[in-house]
């Protein structure tokens, strides 16, 4: 578990400079046994001026300016409660807050430049999206990596996101309660939020809470995907790291090759190796290895190496 604790830290650090790294050292712990690396894209922080900022904090009442200087004030300096409240009112439809919600987003992301700034330009932030099959261990595999994260001084912010009924519209919100370690950690915050209807496997506001926890100064940020099928990768596009969790059972070469959300991946994870599964897990990364072989490449240099 060390071993793998000190090559994730790594990863995350490299990937925060801008420039690619690629590597192909299989990964283990106690819940994955093999995994596949390949380079780290880098993703754009949206930014706004200060103007803007300005003009529409001008249009707002009394009590509207009071509730969001209370939000923003209590975000900045990682009031939890604060940055629950903030993500609530960005998932809000009511549209007169909705309009609040950007105008909160516009301070945070003039104060996340700041922030960057003073940082040599360099994000303050590292983004991993986690997504595959219902069943494959996405929580079980946040809880490990976020309890490792926090013991070395991180602050990792969790974004989970659980399915809505197709018929009552409701959501069970139950991905936490995996994560019994790591919610009763105070250097870690865990947002469960229903997909409302939206696919992708992420929320409509996904990206947005992205952005608050960063300015919330947590610098690892999680973002758990509903289980998604082979087309559904829309977190791919809002983080660093996209990292794609498949199960002992995931199928053979042919699933390996077909085109959408493992041509997408930058890190591939066989969970649940262990007793009766670890057999089935090696002869899946096996297969896999072979198939991305055949998959167009993000990166000249990277080829799947199996040891």
């Amino acid at each position: 578990m060390r071993g793998f604790g000190v090559r994730f830290l790594r990863l995350f650090s490299r990937a925060s400079t801008a420039v690619p790294q690629i590597t192909t050292t299989p990964l283990t712990c106690c819940l994955h046994r093999r995994v596949w690396v390949c380079s780290l894209p880098f993703v754009y922080r949206r930014s706004v001026s200060s103007a803007a900022v300005s003009q529409h904090i001008q249009d707002l009442s009394g009590p509207e300016q009071r509730l969001l200087n209370k939000l923003y004030g209590g975000l900045i300096s990682g009031q939890r409660a604060s940055l629950a409240e903030s993500i609530t009112l960005v998932e809000t439809q009511h549209p007169r807050k909705k309009e609040l919600a950007q105008v909160l987003l516009q301070r945070v992301l003039a104060y996340q430049r700041e922030q960057e700034n003073q940082n040599g330009g360099k994000p303050v932030a590292f983004r991993v999206g986690l997504s595959g099959p219902p069943g494959a261990g996405k929580s079980s595999f946040i809880e490990v990596v976020g309890k490792m994260l926090t013991g070395r001084g991180h602050k990792v912010a969790v974004l989970a996101v659980d399915p809505s009924s197709c018929t009552t519209g409701g959501s069970l919100l139950g991905d936490k309660t995996r994560m019994t370690e790591l919610s009763r950690d105070m250097n870690a915050f865990i947002r469960p939020s229903p997909t409302s209807g939206t696919l992708g496997g992420v929320t409509r506001t996904t990206n947005e809470a992205i952005v608050l926890c960063e300015g919330a100064g947590y610098d690892i940020i999680l973002v758990e995907t509903v289980g998604v099928g082979q087309s559904e990768f829309a977190v791919a596009d809002m983080v660093d790291m996209f990292v794609l969790l498949i199960p002992p059972a995931g199928g053979d070469e042919l699933q390996g090759i077909k085109r959408g959300i493992i041509e997408r991946a930058d890190l591939v994870v066989v969970t649940k190796s262990d007793g009766d599964l670890v057999v089935p897990a090696r002869r899946i990364q096996s297969e896999y290895t072979s198939a991305l072989k055949l998959l167009r490449r993000n990166s000249k240099s990277w080829n799947p190496e199996k040891k």
